[in-house]
């Protein structure tokens, strides 16, 4: 069994961290004994806003480490050297792996270069997957021998589980619905949310809208055309002016189904693991789609478009529906799941 795993990648923001989420998870799973390092070139979010979640997972941080930062690096000596048992490097860029790859250690795993650099190798006919954390299950795969069952829900501290509560209270149906992306053009219509809204409260279930920085512009719109709505990120009597992507995971836990663009808050969605639909336009699903165990994507490609304006309302509402009363045994019910 391994002592120690140091894991290598460049660095995370966000986006990134959020997406990687079940990564490290597997990693834990994988190694539930051994001391895992956490080795970047530059910063990484874990060491930052989402460290509160990395307890019990990641249990050192050497961020802003420089390896991997220039080609010279191949050749000057490492900016320290440990032994780990194994090294399981993420990123693909070459130079970087030849830097890391100097590290001491006894099992070195790397999908760089065509898995030229690595100890172990997946077989020549195993297809790449499409999605980023199934490549990163890969090398789990090969340094470990497996990826056991991975335990479900993240230890959220208890405050925010206790705030998130006290914003939506047990008793209602709760739908989560995040109208926002990074980019606009990955944004379903605002007018189609809020028809998704209205249909969710002519149910008796209650609208809850999840609105980021960029979108507090639309809060007005969206009350007066949902009067039944929530924004409990809004709420600063509870949460206080500070953002924080936990706040949003812990209110997401709260929700007994959500929609959300393919965008950040849709990966925080799916770090709650709760029953999502993630809408897709010219962005792939089979690459970017949140992983959760009820739920799936509904793309344009569907609808013989790659605009989010080529997917209908009725579609979005029949597949909440779906989500809510009749989930199919094995927990999916798209074909993009």
């Amino acid at each position: 069994m391994a002592e120690s795993v140091a894991v290598f990648s460049y660095e995370e923001i966000i986006g990134d961290g959020l997406y990687k989420l079940p990564f490290v998870r597997m990693l834990r799973a994988a190694y539930p004994t051994a001391r895992i390092t956490w080795i970047t070139t530059r910063k990484t979010v874990y060491a930052g806003r989402l460290q509160p979640i990395m307890t019990g997972l990641i249990d050192e941080f050497r961020q802003d480490s420089g390896i991997g930062e220039s080609v010279g690096g191949v050749f000057r000596p490492l900016p320290f050297r440990q032994r780990f048992s194994v090294i399981i490097d993420t990123q693909t860029t070459l130079w970087r792996t030849l830097t890391m790859r100097r590290m001491p250690h006894d099992l070195f795993v790397s999908g760089s270069f065509g898995f030229r650099l690595s100890d172990r190798k997946p077989p020549p006919s195993q297809i790449r997957p499409s999605h980023m954390v199934d490549r990163l299950a890969d090398l789990v795969r090969l340094a470990a021998g497996a990826v056991p069952k991975v335990a479900t829900g993240l230890r959220l501290p208890g405050d925010l589980t206790a705030k998130a509560e006290a914003a939506l209270p047990p008793g209602p149906v709760y739908v989560g619905l995040a109208p926002g992306a990074g980019k606009r053009f990955k944004c379903w219509p605002l007018d189609r949310f809020v028809a998704v809204a209205k249909a969710q409260a002519e149910q008796g279930r209650v609208p809850v809208f999840i609105l980021g920085p960029d979108e507090l512009e639309w809060l007005p719109q969206l009350a007066e055309a949902v009067p039944t709505a929530l924004f409990p990120e809004q709420d600063q009597s509870v949460w206080g002016d500070a953002f924080t992507p936990l706040r949003t995971i812990a209110l997401a836990r709260r929700f007994s189904a959500a929609i959300a663009n393919d965008s950040g808050v849709s990966h925080m969605f799916g770090a709650a693991d709760i029953p999502l639909l993630t809408l897709f336009g010219p962005t792939p699903a089979a690459k970017f789609q949140p992983r959760v165990t009820v739920g799936g994507a509904i793309t344009a490609q569907e609808f013989g478009g790659r605009d989010m304006t080529d997917i209908p309302v009725q579609t979005v509402i029949e597949r909440v529906d779906q989500l809510l009363i009749h989930p199919s045994d094995d927990g999916h019910y798209s074909k993009n799941c």
